[in-house]
């Protein structure tokens, strides 16, 4: 099969390289801060919470073995090779899969892109300026290949923020690197044989699809620095022959689509940020629940049933099969089932992490299986239509087209605050946190992004240094 386009991969290439601050409208450079700062407070709550953030720093520091670095990792002291620091920050920052999302792509960009350009910019010296706009080329990139393929590599069986993520991360840090075009070529070319990333986590609760964004971030530093020595990659990764399209979806996609918009349409502008942390699929559920017992001070006791009407994508997702997803057995199964969090929405009219406390409880187990999910192509992607049965006969019934979080019901500046307060302020300390936020609100005017990065390092066993909170 070979697929009959325009050369996409050059012209990706060629943006990236040429794409600058002034080039982007104000409204799409703070969007980028505001994704940025989420980012931030999902690695953060990774770090801090997440069972699998343990091991990971362990194997990583084992790998390390001494090795001089300058490059942060987020809730760390030491600094490490920028490899390591994109691989664990990418890691934590999916951990809790409370991070970004763009809906058209079903990627999230920001765990491959920012802990990419975060170790490179620290490693570089790069500005504010340079950050941001090597930024926006990331979420351009990695989501627009996404709209051409869209869930067709779900449907293979891959993971497609690891194995569309790196082209966006290496773009990314090819803009933040400042690399001729064909270095930015050569870097990009060698990512068809970096990508990697397979659902098979979703049979056993494994930690594999954590890493999978730390490895994007990983192997597009590998590929940049192969690439500034005069490394050669291949041609038409993306279109070509044996390209990513051809070898990793199931028909033949239109690669020319790649490129609409690509300057004018912003995918930062399209990404979602999620209010819970759990499959974005369950979000408009959790929603609709929460409303549901808020507004009628309902508990599970008193809930007979809650029918769910969801889109056959959301399903294959989190329902599907039924057995499993009533009964899950950590923490990996319940952040994707739409039973759980539908159920522990209605235990405690919220859903956050401790959310995840609620696996064993048995009034919770009980209300999953009186959920009934009903696969659907009446409803629009991420959304749903919910009834809920009360002991008393009552039914209430709301549409969700949307979740919170999307474009069209934004989060406010001060909720983005919020959320990184949460994960920050105990990690980092208050100065600290109240700094970081400072910064990235001018973040264009940083001459350096170390300025930044340092109030993101802790002291062992502590919290945030007290050297950076008084600079």
């Amino acid at each position: 099969m070979s697929i009959d386009t325009p050369k996409v991969s050059d012209r990706l290439c060629e943006y990236a390289v040429s794409l600058r601050l002034d080039d982007i409208p104000p409204e799409v450079v703070e969007r980028t801060k505001q994704l940025f700062l989420d980012f931030l407070a999902c690695t953060l709550g990774g770090h801090e919470t997440a069972e699998s953030a343990g091991p990971v720093t362990k194997a990583v520091a084992n790998l390390v073995r001494g090795a001089r670095g300058t490059c942060t990792v987020i809730g760390e002291s030491d600094p490490y090779p920028p490899q390591y620091a994109a691989l664990l920050n990418g890691t934590n920052a999916h951990s809790m899969d409370y991070d970004d999302i763009h809906r058209d792509s079903v990627i999230h960009p920001a765990v491959t892109i920012f802990p990419t350009l975060l170790a490179l910019g620290e490693d570089s010296g790069a500005s504010g300026k340079d950050f941001l706009a090597a930024a926006v080329v990331g979420y351009d990139v990695v989501n627009k290949i996404g709209k051409a393929h869209r869930t067709f590599m779900h449907a293979r069986g891959f993971h497609p923020t690891g194995t569309t993520g790196i082209f966006g991360s290496t773009c990314a840090g090819a803009r933040i690197l400042g690399l001729p075009i064909e270095q930015a070529r050569n870097a990009f070319g060698m990512n068809i044989s970096q990508t990697a990333g397979a659902l098979q986590y979703e049979v056993n609760g494994s930690w594999d699809k954590r890493i999978h964004t730390g490895l994007a971030a990983h192997n597009a530093i590998l590929s940049l620095f192969m690439a500034q020595t005069g490394y050669r990659g291949s041609v038409e990764p993306i279109e070509g022959k044996y390209g990513y399209f051809t070898l990793y979806a199931s028909k033949s996609l239109d690669a020319a689509k790649v490129v609409d918009g690509l300057g004018v349409e912003f995918e930062v502008m399209n990404t979602a940020v999620k209010p819970y942390p759990c499959c974005r699929c369950s979000h408009a559920a959790v929603d609709a629940v929460i409303a549901f017992v808020d507004e009628n001070h309902l508990k599970p006791e008193d809930i007979a049933a809650i029918d769910i009407d969801i889109g056959k994508y959301s399903y294959s997702i989190v329902g599907d099969p039924p057995a499993k997803k009533r009964t899950p057995a950590n923490v990996i199964d319940a952040q994707f089932s739409q039973y759980f969090a539908a159920a522990a929405a209605a235990a405690r009219g919220n859903f956050t992490w401790q959310s995840y406390d609620l696996i064993d409880d048995p009034a919770v187990r009980d209300l999953m299986q009186r959920i009934t999910l009903n696969p659907t192509d009446e409803v629009p992607q991420y959304g749903v239509k919910a009834t809920l049965t009360t002991r008393g006969g009552d039914r209430l019934s709301a549409d969700h087209p949307l979740p919170k979080g999307e474009p069209e019901l934004p989060m406010s500046q001060d909720a983005f605050d919020r959320k990184f307060q949460e994960w920050a302020r105990p990690a980092l300390g208050d100065a600290n946190t109240d700094e970081v936020i400072r910064l990235i609100g001018s973040l264009e005017d940083l001459e350096n992004i170390t300025e930044l990065t340092r109030h993101l390092r802790v002291r062992p066993g502590g919290e945030g240094t007290k050297e950076a909170a008084a600079e």
